[in-house]
């Protein structure tokens, strides 16, 4: 039986969260390895800090590892046994196998029962995070994706916002003629932006059912609906629509490019709200805003959705009830879950009640009126490289590149995403669905 000190618990009481048993003397350290660039500066150093001030027992260290699912440092250092107490990094199938073969981290089963994590994290969640009634990870927060415009540029050229992807087309061809070399930036330097138009146009062309029957089922990648969506996305890569060098310019800079006004539109997500708000301010980011990519003749428009990661406890961490506990504060306490949503982090779970209490940066507000709207539609994946083995993950982003510099034809990117796909699938790497969290005997 754990012990527990009356006043912490009554001060716990009075500020709605649970607290861990510490003793009186007892100096506990925490590390924590999050995704970001060094020297970043979060919402997470804030809530540390707070947390530290109601727990002057515990220390906590924010260190930021770069924006990669899994860090080449990573597990070197947890093997090792110097590396994190806590650490964020990719939650899909075979992405976190090494770590959880290995043994580098603990289950979260007793802290999802006990603080009643299970009423809030949603099921489709819990099965990016678990496997074998194992819960591996806590996922941090909910992404969409849509095309961010600049309203200045689409004003001064009588553009709205297209409704049928004909209209885009018309839209692209305007702007080349004004004189912008790239219409739409890409980033596809780093791979993984060009993923986020695969996840989004196989979404169109399958529905969610179609990628469910893959995912959970017998379809398969190299179907007829996923060749026309890389027939598509190929198309637009010779017709210029992502510039004259796509594939030589990274992320970050065609980022900032786009914020300072020079690239009129990007398909990317909400994960760039935050940094653009401290960047822009809130008037400057209304200078931009999204819409859903529009339809073919006979598509819907579906919302596309995913968590960006999950939040692990390591093997070696000395603490993991407080480990655990600051993941609850981080992610769980009500004042917390409302800080991270007016910075651009959209937590886990039900927030309309949230939505009444917050003031929000108008382009995430726009990123959920896009949700709102279509969701009666169905959601679909916003990152198949998150929720997919990491050798299907790699083959993709290799054969994504060589789409888009038209190296390899749709039909050939498919057959090598199916044969990785069944290679996974024999080993049981793939997501498996249900997601059941075992109770702790």
């Amino acid at each position: 039986m754990k012990r527990w000190f009356v006043v912490a618990a009554i001060i716990g009481a009075l500020v709605g969260w649970i607290t861990f048993p510490l003793g009186a003397e007892e100096k506990i350290t925490l590390d924590i390895w999050m995704q970001g660039e060094p020297g970043a500066v979060t919402i997470h150093n804030t809530l540390c800090e707070e947390y530290m001030k109601l727990n002057p027992n515990v220390s906590i260290t924010i260190t930021f590892m770069g924006g990669e699912l899994f860090p080449p440092g990573l597990i070197p250092a947890l093997k090792a046994g110097t590396g994190p107490d806590i650490f964020s990094a990719g939650t899909g199938p075979g992405q976190p196998a090494a770590i959880i073969e290995a043994g580098l981290v603990i289950p979260l089963n007793k802290y999802y029962f006990n603080y009643k994590w299970d009423t809030i994290i949603p099921p489709m969640i819990v099965n990016y995070t678990s496997s074998d009634g194992q819960l591996w990870a806590v996922g941090d927060w909910v992404e969409h994706t849509g095309m961010l415009y600049n309203r200045e540029i689409f004003a001064n050229l009588g553009l709205k916002i297209p409704e049928t992807y004909e209209e885009l087309t018309q839209i692209v061809e305007t702007l080349k003629g004004a004189g912008y070399e790239t219409p739409i930036a890409l980033g596809g330097a780093d791979k993984w932006p060009i993923s986020h138009w695969q996840s989004m146009l196989f979404g169109y062309f399958a529905g969610p059912e179609g990628i469910d029957n893959v995912m959970f089922g017998d379809g398969r990648w190299d179907e007829p609906q996923f060749v026309e969506a890389l027939r598509l996305l190929q198309d637009m890569a010779k017709n210029g629509y992502f510039g004259p060098n796509p594939l030589a310019v990274g992320y970050v800079e065609i980022m900032n490019e786009f914020w300072a006004g020079k690239i009129p539109m990007t398909f990317t997500g909400t994960f760039v709200v935050n940094d653009a708000f401290n960047m822009l301010g809130p008037e400057g980011l209304k200078k931009f805003g999204v819409f859903p990519f529009p339809p073919l003749p006979g598509q819907k428009i579906y919302p596309t959705e995913d968590i960006g990661g999950g939040w692990y406890i390591s093997k070696s961490c000395k603490h993991p009830d407080i480990a655990a506990d600051v993941l609850n504060f981080l992610l769980f306490r009500r004042e917390s879950r409302k800080m991270l949503l007016e910075n651009g982090f959209v937590p886990v779970g039900p927030i309309s009640e949230l939505l009444e209490e917050v003031t929000l940066p108008s382009l995430l507000e726009e990123f959920f009126e896009i949700v709102d709207k279509y969701r009666p539609n169905g959601t679909i994946h916003a990152f198949l490289d998150t929720v997919q083995p990491d050798n299907v993950t790699q083959v993709t982003y290799d054969g994504l590149q060589s789409l888009i510099a038209g190296l390899m034809t749709p039909e050939e990117v498919v057959a090598e995403i199916q044969k990785e796909w069944e290679k996974a699938k024999a080993e049981g790497k793939i997501l498996k669905p249900g997601g059941v969290i075992k109770p702790v005997e």
